[in-house]
Formats: structure tokens, C-alpha cells, sequence
């Protein structure tokens, strides 16, 4: 017994499985078993990740939530410990609302950042600067979940014995269910092995414009030394070693609110138009308009920061139950869905009626009526479930018209469908247009309409299908990866069933032109969730009053308040991303029920190069954005070359030394071009260069780079592990230089040079010579050469002796 109640206990997997599906298993642990990992490289030469071959050494995770806008970066450090270059898949599996804003990877001491860009050129550009051996990052949605919330990131190359630097920003918007906000990081793979990380550490920053109080985790598996408790602020941190990434991190809190409020936030700043916007006139054209968030909370229930509501009565509740047995629901999911359906029946009352349905290609029905939620039932349900077959494929609109069916055998009143699934159909129709049409061709014919609640599984899970299907029921929709602990996500989403929705939420103004591109979060809401408004204003106000109204029940709810329209505020700087986010989810909506628009597609890639985030059309390139990039020069060095964009007609660098000089466009070359002389004089250090561009429309641009004079040659001292090697046999070498240095390389008489690159865990350069076979006994020379960026040779040399085997 667990809580006063069975607990349920399943043969191997949960459910008997069918023997001739045993084959066929191990084909999908393999297709997926790398998926769903956050912050995992997995090397070129496997298909899952090996610290054998690529371990994570440092992960440091900052999050940052600002009224539930929160913003994440994730830095990670990789070590290889083999002798090969590799090439990386960077994989991340994001919370289903997030999106990546930022991505970079490091080239010894030089960061690189993404560039956004059309995913096509993206990827043919990567396999340009990949033949160079350039570090380049190619990071994208991942094809294999239609790009829902699984991102991928090429890397290469991966130095032999070194490291490889990653960094990657998101944000997501945290939804408000129950006055509580669910944050929550992806730690936990899917499928296979937890992976470990030999530094962690993770900071969490909490802002609210109301006041906050963080919820008691019923499995703390990241104690959190709090820095900052106070009423609108919250601020802690974990640091540990040698860290099993076993649990998803997750925090909630509680925003105690007395009443429905109306929170407003507003940004408007001039906008930053660089060289590379000018590539398309239309993200070159500044618009000065600026940005509102206007976001409802709702407590008409009058809910206290306890947690309880002044009226907890709720109305008898007629609950079909519809579970997805199907095989891709296998491994986490099932235990994940076992769990929902298992929650779901305790919490009925003997009041409640309910009926349960397991479907994979065909529906299969607990009972033909409906049965009371006795214990003995809700038994016999359970039961039902521990002796059921998983297997089989997913015809969902069949699930759904057995379940309007049965809707119509329960007595008068609200019926609700309960779907758990990860609402991947593969028999039948797999048309989301023609899914949500069947089941409202259905619900007109049906004596009593139900309204339908979804609860998606799975990083996988068909996210638009899911929120089509509870918006066409008129229910709700919610979320959650087969690894996190889905406890507090049951409760929100059990709540909701059967509750009354807040209806025609609509936002008006005293001056109701001078918004446009307004975008909400949803049509309707619930009592003790949130909804937001999301545009554009044209004309700053110094004072404007805003309405947002509704109906709950019976209730008429207007939550009003004066608001100012700044002429200039960059508070909220992440408002424009958000609008433009907005946007492009309406678009990606559109095309998911009616199919790909070109002028969409130009559209989305337009406004994702723009605001930087990734999309299914668009990727982040991480490259050298031109040939003179933060570089190193000789007092002497003639040459300063710049690559642009075509609109560029004129380019001129102001020297550090006074002097100013145009560049040659070279045509052959696609790059402008100048020789100049570094003054003999010029002492080592870093010094700034300014680029003056003009474009074809005579707009002036300024980019300001750096570039370090550097006399000196690399110092070296170079250790080897022995003094005496065998024939055939292989040498370790490691090397201590200045961090200036570029290139490492080992030689000695008839061995093959190699080269030896930097090991955060030895914290030295290794690498690893292999004397020739055959070679005679005798003394040999082995001589270690360097050279930095700005060309400075060195050299230093170690005797070894050689003896016969």
C-alpha cells in the first residue's frame, strides 16, 4: 500500500507486451536512444554518448526568470580522450514552449557566436568552413521530433586530447496554473544511462512584480543554498562534483495574488541595424514602434497564498479516460502515462463517473456504461490496465469517435475526455486538419458535447496536434517530458477538468489604434491561470488606460488599469522577441492546418534572422563572420582584409596610429582589401581598428575590431612520460605554452608529425608520437614546434633513447 492506496506493479515493462513486437524493440531503443539528453556531444564514431570518448567536464546552468519570462544559459566543457579529431553531435532537448536565443562555440581562447540564418545555407556553409578546419557550430531543430523541442548542434572539429567549449542561451515563457509557476530544467536522459558532469553548477534568480513564496519539492535532488528570500525576489544556487545527472531540475512558486490582477510591461528603443541586416532590405528598415506584454492573472476563486480557495466545492465530474497503448508509448512514457492514469482515478470521488479506454490501433473499453469511482472500480480499472498489451500502432481519430461514443452513455451534464498521449498517429488519417474535423464533425452529432483534455508524453509529443484537439473541445492542454516528475503537473492538469473556463478574454484600449500585431496566448483561460496579450504600439503615451475583460460563470471580469507607452525604456528587452516569437507561431500554426506558404516561410526566416531564434526554416552558424576577426599581426604585417555583404560600396579602416585607409574590393575574392605597415615602435598589446561602411543607399554602419601586436615567440617546456621507449611503441608527450599559441606539432626522425592539443583535465597540451616500427636502437631527438596567431615560431627539444624489442 503507498499512500493508503495499491500501488501498481507491472510485469517487465508495466504491460504484457506481444512476443513478435521483442524484434522490433531494440530497432527503436537505437533510433532514439541519443534523443531527449540536454547538453549531451556524442561522438562521430557512436550513436549515443560515451565519456570514454567525449566526458562533460564543466556544466554551469544561470537561470534568470523575470515575471515568468526566464532565460537560461548553459555553458558546458567537453574533454576528448582519444587521438582522433571528431566531429560532434551537439544535442539539447528544451522544454516544449522554449526557444534558443543564443549560441556559440570557442576555438581555443576565441568565442565564435551563432549568425542566424536560412537553414539550407546554413548547412551548406558549415560543410564549407568544416573542409578548413575551422571550429565551425551548426545548431537546428531536430528533424526527427518535426522539430517540436529537440535541438541539435554540429561540432567539428573535436581536437584529439582536447576540449570543446559550448554555449547555449533560451527563453521560455513559464505558464501560470494555480496562482503556481512550474520551471523546469532537462537533465535526465530518455533513454539509456545517466550521464555525469564533473563540475555543476546551477544559479536560479527570481523577479516578480507580485509577491512570491517557493513550493515545497517532494524530491529535492538539488538542494538549493538560497542567497535571497524576499516577497518579490528570489535568488540560490548548487554547485556539486562528479555529478549523476539522474533528475530534471525543476522549481515551482506561488504568485499570491488576493484577486484577479492585470500586470502590463512595456519596451521601445532604437533599433541596432548592423552590416549583416543588410543583406535584406527588410531587416535593414529601423522601426521605432515599440512593444506591451499586457498578461491577466486570474483568482476569482479567491485563492490564499496557502493555497486554498474560498470555495473548494466542485460539481460531480463524468471523466472518460482514453490511454494510449501504443509502442512508441514504451520506456519512460508508459511509466509516466501509468502514472497520470493512476493519479487521475484516485482522485475521483464515488460522486464522479468515469469510463476508461485503451487504444492503439483499435479502441478497447473498460465497461459499455459508465461506472462510479468506488475503490472497487477504480481497482477493476487498474486491473484492467496491469493485464492490457502494449503495441500496435495509433489510430486516433478512431480512439477519439470510441470515446464521443461512449461520452453519450453517461447521464446529462458535462462529459470531459481525458487523452493521454504522445499524439503521434500512424494508422488511419495523420492529418492534423482532418483529425480535429472528425471530431467535430462528431461532437455536432452527439447528444451532449464533451469537451476534451489533453495531456501530452514524450519530447516527441505532437504539440500542435494536442492543443488543436483540447482547443476544438473547448479543454486544456498541457505537457510534460516522459523524464521530468510530472507530480505537480497532474494536479494543474486534473483541476482544470471539469472546471469553468474564463471566456471571451479580449484586450481594448482608450486608444484602441495605436496597437496592431496583437497576439494572445490562448482563447480562453481558467481560473488561477494567466493569459497574455502580446503586439505593437505606434505612438508613445505618457498615460493610456487598458481593459482586459472576460466571462467567468456568470461573473463579468474587467481587470482595468493606466499604463504608460515609454517614448524610450529597455527594461524588457526581451519584449521584441517575444512579439516576434508570437509571430511566428501564428505562421507555424497556420501552415501546420493548411499547409507550407511561401510568403510564410519568407516571413518566419525574415523575423527569426532578425530576433534570433531558431526555427524549422532557420539555424545558428558558428563562424568567423569575416576574415579579419579578433586576430594577432607581426609589426609589419601588410594586410587587413574584410568580407561583407554585397549592399556594401565603401569600406575605410581608421588605424590605431592615426592613420586612415580605404579598401580594395577584390571581386574574385568577395573581400576588401588593404595593405598597411604596423609601425616597428608599436609595443605588444591590443589594439582597436575602426571600420567605416557605407551602403548603396548611402546609410553609414561602424564596427569597431581588435587586433593584438605580438613580437614574442611562444615559450614551451615539454615533458615526456618516459626516457626510454621500445620500437613500435607510442610516446605521450605533454607540452606547457603560452596561451597565444596556435599550433603544437611533434616530430622525430621517420615518425609521422602529429599534433598536440590542449586537455582541460591535465590542464596541459598532450598529445601522442609513435616511433617508428623497425627504427634502430639508438639516441633520438624529438622536437616540439609552436607558433602562435601572429606567426612567432619556437621550438624545444627532449632526447629519448630507443631500444630494440
Amino acid at each position: 500500500m503507498v499512500n493508503g492506496r495499491k500501488s501498481i506493479r507491472f510485469r517487465a515493462v508495466g504491460l504484457r507486451m506481444l512476443v513478435c513486437l521483442l524484434l522490433i524493440l531494440p530497432l527503436c531503443w537505437s533510433a532514439r536512444h541519443g534523443s531527449a539528453q540536454s547538453g549531451v556531444l556524442i561522438p562521430s564514431t557512436g550513436t549515443k554518448p560515451d565519456p570514454r570518448v567525449l566526458s562533460l567536464e564543466v556544466m554551469n546552468v544561470d537561470v534568470t526568470i523575470d515575471n515568468q519570462h526566464a532565460r537560461v544559459r548553459v555553458l558546458q566543457i567537453f574533454d576528448s580522450h582519444v587521438s582522433q579529431i571528431l566531429e560532434g553531435k551537439y544535442l539539447f532537448a528544451l522544454p516544449p514552449e522554449a526557444s534558443v536565443s543564443d549560441f556559440a562555440v570557442w576555438d581555443g581562447d576565441t568565442r565564435i557566436p551563432g549568425v542566424m540564418m536560412e537553414r539550407r545555407r546554413a548547412n551548406a556553409i558549415y560543410s564549407q568552413i568544416k573542409q578548413q578546419q575551422v571550429d565551425p557550430g551548426l545548431l537546428e531543430q531536430d528533424d526527427e521530433h518535426e522539430g517540436s523541442s529537440a535541438f541539435t548542434a554540429k561540432v567539428f572539429p573535436v581536437p584529439s586530447y582536447g576540449t570543446k567549449r559550448i554555449e547555449m542561451e533560451y527563453t521560455e515563457m513559464l505558464p501560470v496554473e494555480g496562482l503556481v509557476s512550474h520551471f523546469t530544467f532537462p537533465l535526465k536522459p530518455s533513454f539509456g544511462d545517466a550521464g555525469r558532469a564533473e563540475e555543476f553548477n546551477l544559479h536560479i534568480h527570481v523577479l516578480s512584480d507580485y509577491p512570491i513564496s517557493r513550493l515545497a519539492q517532494s524530491a529535492d535532488n538539488y538542494p538549493l543554498k538560497i542567497t535571497k528570500s524576499e516577497p518579490n525576489e528570489f535568488e540560490a544556487e548548487f554547485h556539486a562534483h562528479s555529478l549523476e545527472l539522474k533528475e530534471d531540475f525543476f522549481f515551482d512558486y506561488r504568485i499570491n495574488v488576493a484577486e484577479s490582477a492585470l500586470a502590463w510591461i512595456a519596451y521601445r528603443a532604437p533599433e541596432l541595424i548592423s552590416a549583416y541586416d543588410l543583406r535584406d532590405p527588410a531587416l535593414a528598415s529601423r522601426n521605432a514602434d515599440g512593444y506591451f506584454e499586457a498578461r491577466a492573472i486570474f483568482n476569482q476563486s479567491g485563492v490564499q497564498p496557502n493555497g486554498t480557495a474560498a470555495n473548494p466545492d466542485r460539481q460531480p465530474r463524468n471523466i472518460i479516460l482514453l490511454l494510449d497503448t501504443s509502442l512508441s508509448m514504451y520506456g519512460e512514457k508508459l511509466k509516466r502515462s501509468v502514472e497520470a492514469i493512476d493519479y487521475f482515478l484516485h482522485s475521483l470521488t464515488p460522486q464522479d463517473q468515469f469510463s476508461l479506454i485503451l487504444f492503439n490501433e483499435e479502441p478497447n473499453a473498460l465497461s459499455p456504461s459508465p461506472l462510479a469511482a468506488t475503490p472497487e472500480n477504480v481497482e477493476q480499472a487498474l486491473d484492467f490496465v496491469r493485464n492490457s498489451m502494449l503495441g500496435g500502432g495509433t489510430d486516433l481519430r478512431k480512439a477519439l469517435t470510441k470515446a464521443l461514443d461512449v461520452a453519450n452513455a453517461f447521464p446529462a451534464g458535462e462529459r470531459s475526455i481525458v487523452l493521454i498521449s504522445d499524439a503521434n498517429p500512424t494508422l488511419g488519417t495523420r492529418d492534423l486538419k482532418q483529425i480535429v474535423q472528425a471530431l467535430n464533425q462528431k461532437k455536432r452529432t452527439s447528444s451532449s458535447p464533451a469537451r476534451v483534455f489533453a495531456f501530452g508524453l514524450g519530447s516527441d509529443a505532437n504539440q500542435t496536434l494536442l492543443e488543436e484537439l483540447a482547443k476544438a473541445g473547448h479543454g486544456y492542454f498541457a505537457r510534460a517530458r516522459e523524464t521530468e516528475d510530472i507530480a505537480t503537473e497532474l494536479k494543474i492538469f486534473f483541476d482544470h477538468v471539469g472546471s469553468t473556463t474564463v471566456e471571451g478574454v479580449r484586450l481594448s484600449s482608450s486608444d484602441q489604434n495605436n496597437f496592431y500585431q496583437v497576439y494572445a496566448t490562448n482563447d480562453y483561460s481558467f481560473d488561477g491561470s494567466s493569459l497574455a496579450f502580446v503586439g505593437r504600439y505606434r505612438k508613445p503615451q505618457p498615460q493610456i488606460a487598458v481593459n482586459v475583460r472576460g466571462q467567468y460563470g456568470t461573473e463579468a471580469i474587467n481587470l482595468a488599469r493606466n499604463v504608460s507607452l515609454p517614448e524610450l525604456d529597455d527594461t524588457h528587452e526581451h519584449l521584441p522577441r517575444l512579439w516576434a516569437r508570437a509571430r511566428v507561431d501564428a505562421l507555424l500554426h497556420e501552415m501546420d492546418m493548411n499547409g507550407e506558404r511561401e510568403d510564410y516561410i519568407a516571413e518566419i526566416i525574415r523575423l527569426s534572422e532578425k530576433y534570433k531564434f531558431v526555427t524549422p526554416y532557420t539555424a545558428f552558424i558558428a563562424a568567423p563572420r569575416a576574415l579579419l576577426r579578433p586576430r594577432l599581426i607581426q609589426p609589419g604585417d601588410p594586410v587587413l582584409r574584410v568580407k561583407t555583404d554585397e549592399s556594401i560600396k565603401s569600406v575605410f579602416a581608421v588605424l590605431p596610429f592615426g592613420e586612415t585607409l580605404p579598401l580594395k574590393y577584390l571581386s574574385s575574392e568577395a573581400v576588401w582589401e588593404v595593405r598597411f605597415l604596423a609601425p616597428s615602435w608599436m609595443p605588444d598589446g591590443t589594439y582597436r581598428c575602426r571600420l567605416l561602411l557605407t551602403d548603396r543607399n548611402g546609410n553609414g554602419y561602424q564596427e569597431v575590431k581588435t587586433f593584438v601586436i605580438d613580437s614574442h615567440a611562444p615559450k614551451l617546456h615539454a615533458r615526456i612520460a618516459t626516457q626510454t621507449v621500445r620500437s613500435g611503441d607510442e610516446l605521450l608527450i605533454h607540452v606547457d605554452a603560452d596561451s597565444d599559441t596556435s599550433r603544437l606539432v611533434a616530430r622525430m626522425y621517420g615518425a609521422q608529425p602529429v599534433q598536440l592539443f590542449w586537455s582541460n583535465s591535465e590542464q596541459t597540451n598532450v598529445g601522442k608520437l609513435r616511433v617508428p616500427q623497425g627504427l634502430a636502437a639508438g639516441r633520438y631527438t624529438v622536437t616540439i614546434s609552436a607558433e602562435d596567431f601572429a606567426h612567432n615560431q619556437s621550438s624545444a627539444e627532449v632526447q629519448i633513447e630507443v631500444i630494440a624489442r
